[in-house]
C-alpha cells in the first residue's frame, strides 16, 4: 500500500496529499490491566518454585523466599524507573542498550532470551504436573504424574502445540488473562487465610529448622538463588509498556500493587507448606528432606491443600489443579510471545540476522523466531526423561542465571542512565538517593546489583545440575553469532560506551588586541594578514590516554594517602575473596563460595560511578 495517496480538492485543479503513518500498538492499558498481566507471570511462579526452593532451603523456605522477595522489590522499582522513562519493550536489553551500547545490549538481550526459553521449559513442565490431580479419573493422568517418558512427552507436545499456535497468530484473550490472573490471585488470598486458620503449627516450623545442618549454609544460600525464580515476571510490565495508557503513571503504580499482592503470598504459603510437610530424617539416605520437595515437588500447592479437612480438601485440590494448569499454560504461551518480540527486536536494531524479524508470508508472525527457541525450549525438557529431581533442579537453575544476569544489568544500566543522560523525563524516581556529580545514585539500584551479583556467583559456582555449563554454552554462542553476523555485514564488534554530556562551560572570552594598520600588511607582499590577535597563544599539549586521566583524576579528588588506602583495601578484599579458602569459617561452604559476585559487581559499580563523576 501506498505511503501517500492523491485525492481530487475542494476547487478544480486542487490536489489533497494523505499520508499514511505506520501504525503503533494502541495505549489502552491501565494500571489494573498492567498489574493482572504481570501478576499472571509473577503469581505463576509460586506454583513451581516452592518445591524447588523447599528442596534446598528445607526448614528455612519461608526465610529464603522473604530474602529473595527483598531483592525483587529493588529490582520492581528499578524497573519501573527504567520502563516510566523508557516506555519501549525488551526491558534490560533496552536499558543497557540505551545506557552503554549495542553490543552488550545484544548480550543482556541473548541472555533475556534463554529466560524466556526457560520459562516456556519449567511453565509447561509444571502445567502437565498439574493434572496429576485427576488421577483418580483416567488411567492417562496417573501416568502423566507418576511416568518420567509419559510426563516429558506431554510437555514437548504442549509447547509444540503453542508454538503453532504463535505462529499462526491466535492470541489468548487479553479478557481471559485478566479474569484469570485476578482469579489466581483471590484463590491464593483464599489459600493462605484458610491455611493460616486450618493448617498452620508455629511449634512446627520452628522445630524444622537446624540451622548449618539442614539446611547447610551452602545450601541456604542456594535456596535463596532458586527462590528468585518465583519474581523473575516483572519483565512483563516493561515489554507491555507500549500499550499502557500513561506508562509514567501506571507503570510504578502497577508494581506497587505487584509487590505488594507478591510478598504477602510468597511470605505466608511457604510457611502453611513447611507448616503441614516437616523436615524429617530420610532413614534411606539418612537425609533431611519434606515431601514438599519429594512427593509434592511437582505441585507444591495442590499438596498444601490436599491437608484440608475433607470436603475442602477434595474441591480445593481439583480447583488448584485446574487454576495451575491454566495458569501455568499462558505464562508458558506468554514466554513464546516474549521470545517473539525480543528477537523480532533485537533483528530491528540489526543485532540479530534479519530471518529472525522475517514474518510469515499469510499469518504475519516472527515464525523463525518462534520455531527456533521454542526447540530449544524442549531440548531443556528432555533430561527429565532419565533423572526425575534433577530435570526440575536444572531448569529451574537455568531460570535463575539468566534471570540474575539480567536483573543485575538493569540495575547498572538504569543507574548510568542517570548520568548519562540527566535530561531524560523520568516521570517516576527511585526512592532513597544520594547526590553524587550531575545526578545522584540509586541506592536501591546499588543495592540490588550487589546482592543479585552474590546470587549470581553463587549459582554459576554451584552448578546445579551442570546449569553452569548451559549458560555458559549459551552465552558463548551468542557472542559466536554477534561476531559472525557482524563480520558478514562488514561493521565494526565493537562501539564506543555512551559518555555522559558536557556541562554547560562558559566559554573563555580572551580579550581581541587591536593592531596598527601598518602592521597588518607584510612588507613587500600584498597580503592581508588578520586585524587581531590572540593575546595568549597555548603551548601544544601532548594528548595523554583516558585510563591515566582517570587515574590522575582520582588521586585528584581523594588525596594521594587515601585514594593508596582504598585501592589496596579494595585489592585485599578481592584477593582474599578469589585466592583464599575460607571454608573453616566460611558459612558458604569451600571453595570460592558466592564472594567474587560481590566484588566484581562492586567493581563495576564503582567504576561507572568514578566515570561518571570524571567525566562532569
Amino acid at each position: 500500500m501506498p505511503d501517500s495517496v492523491a485525492r481530487r480538492g475542494s476547487r478544480p485543479g486542487d490536489l489533497r496529499v494523505v499520508v499514511r503513518r505506520p501504525a503503533k500498538l494502541p495505549r489502552t492499558l491501565g494500571p489494573g490491566a498492567l498489574f493482572a498481566a504481570c501478576y499472571g507471570n509473577v503469581g505463576s511462579s509460586i506454583y513451581y518454585a516452592l518445591g524447588v526452593t523447599a528442596a534446598f532451603a528445607l526448614g528455612l523456605t519461608p526465610v529464603a523466599l522473604i530474602l529473595a522477595g527483598f531483592i525483587f522489590v529493588t529490582t520492581a522499582l528499578n524497573y519501573a524507573e527504567g520502563t516510566a522513562a523508557l516506555p519501549h519493550a525488551g526491558g534490560s536489553s533496552s536499558f543497557a542498550r540505551r545506557a552503554f551500547n549495542q553490543p552488550i545490549g545484544f548480550i543482556v538481550g541473548w541472555v533475556q532470551l534463554l529466560n524466556y526459553t526457560a520459562t516456556v521449559s519449567i511453565s509447561a513442565y509444571f502445567a502437565i504436573g498439574y493434572l496429576g490431580v485427576f488421577e483418580r479419573y483416567s488411567p492417562i493422568f496417573r501416568e502423566l504424574r507418576h511416568n518420567d517418558l509419559w510426563h516429558v512427552t506431554a510437555t514437548v507436545v504442549l509447547i509444540g502445540f503453542l508454538m503453532v499456535v504463535n505462529v499462526i497468530g491466535i492470541q489468548e484473550s487479553s479478557l481471559l488473562n485478566l479474569v484469570l490472573a485476578f482469579t489466581d490471585l483471590v484463590t491464593q488470598f483464599v489459600l493462605v487465610i484458610l491455611g493460616l486458620i486450618l493448617l498452620l503449627n508455629i511449634r512446627t516450623v520452628i522445630e524444622n529448622v537446624h540451622l548449618g545442618l539442614a539446611p547447610t549454609w551452602g545450601s541456604f544460600l542456594a535456596s535463596i538463588s532458586i527462590a528468585m525464580v518465583t519474581y523473575t515476571g516483572i519483565e512483563t510490565i516493561s515489554n507491555l509498556s507500549e500499550e499502557a495508557k500513561d506508562p509514567g503513571r501506571n507503570v510504578p503504580r502497577a508494581t506497587w500493587w505487584v509487590i505488594i499482592a507478591v510478598l504477602f503470598v510468597s511470605a505466608f504459603l511457604p510457611t502453611i507448606g513447611m507448616s503441614v510437610f516437616p523436615v524429617h530424617l530420610d532413614p534411606n539416605n539418612h537425609q533431611y528432606v519434606t515431601e514438599l520437595a519429594t512427593r509434592y515437588k511437582d505441585d507444591p500447592v495442590a499438596g498444601i491443600v490436599s491437608k484440608f479437612v475433607q470436603p475442602l480438601a477434595f474441591w480445593a485440590e481439583m480447583w488448584v489443579g485446574f487454576l495451575a494448569f491454566t495458569i501455568l499454560v499462558i505464562a508458558t504461551n506468554a514466554g513464546l510471545i516474549g521470545i517473539s518480540r525480543l528477537s523480532y527486536s533485537l533483528a530491528g536494531f540489526d543485532l540479530l540476522p534479519k530471518r529472525f524479524a522475517k514474518l510469515h508470508p499469510k499469518f504475519q508472525t516472527p515464525y523463525i523466531s518462534i520455531v527456533v527457541f521454542g526447540i530449544v525450549a524442549a531440548v531443556l525438557v528432555l533430561p527429565g526423561i532419565i533423572v526425575h529431581g534433577t530435570q526440575i533442579d536444572l531448569m529451574a537453575a537455568v531460570y535463575s542465571l539468566a534471570a540474575t544476569f539480567a536483573f543485575c544489568s538493569a540495575h547498572l544500566s538504569v543507574m548510568r542512565l542517570r548520568f548519562i543522560e540527566p535530561a531524560l523525563h523520568r516521570p517516576y524516581r527511585m526512592p532513597w538517593n544520594i547526590r553524587f556529580g550531575r545526578d545522584s545514585i540509586p541506592v536501591l539500584s546499588i543495592v540490588g546489583a550487589l546482592f543479585i551479583g552474590t546470587v549470581f556467583t553463587q549459582l554459576v559456582f554451584q552448578n546445579i545440575s551442570n546449569s553452569t555449563f548451559i549458560f555458559m554454552g549459551w552465552l558463548a554462542l551468542g557472542v559466536l553469532t554477534y561476531v559472525a553476523y557482524r563480520r558478514y555485514r562488514k561493521e565494526p564488534l565493537w562501539e564506543p560506551l555512551e559518555v555522559p554530556p558536557p556541562h554547560d562551560r562558559d566559554v573563555e572570552r580572551v580579550p581581541f588586541e587591536s593592531l596598527p594598520r601598518s602592521a597588518r600588511y607584510r612588507m613587500g607582499r600584498r597580503e592581508r594578514v588578520s586585524g587581531h590577535v590572540a593575546a595568549i597563544q597555548r603551548p601544544h599539549e601532548r594528548h595523554r590516554p583516558t585510563w591515566q586521566l582517570e587515574l590522575e583524576l582520582f588521586f585528584a579528588r581523594h588525596g594521594a594517602v587515601r585514594g593508596i588506602l582504598i585501592v589496596l583495601v579494595f585489592a585485599a578484599i578481592s584477593g582474599l575473596a578469589v585466592f583464599v579458602d575460607l571454608s573453616p569459617i566460611d558459612p558458604t561452604g569451600p571453595g570460592l563460595g558466592w564472594s567474587p559476585g560481590l566484588v566484581i559487581v562492586a567493581f563495576i559499580a564503582a567504576y561507572l560511578l568514578n566515570r561518571s563523576h570524571a567525566e562532569q
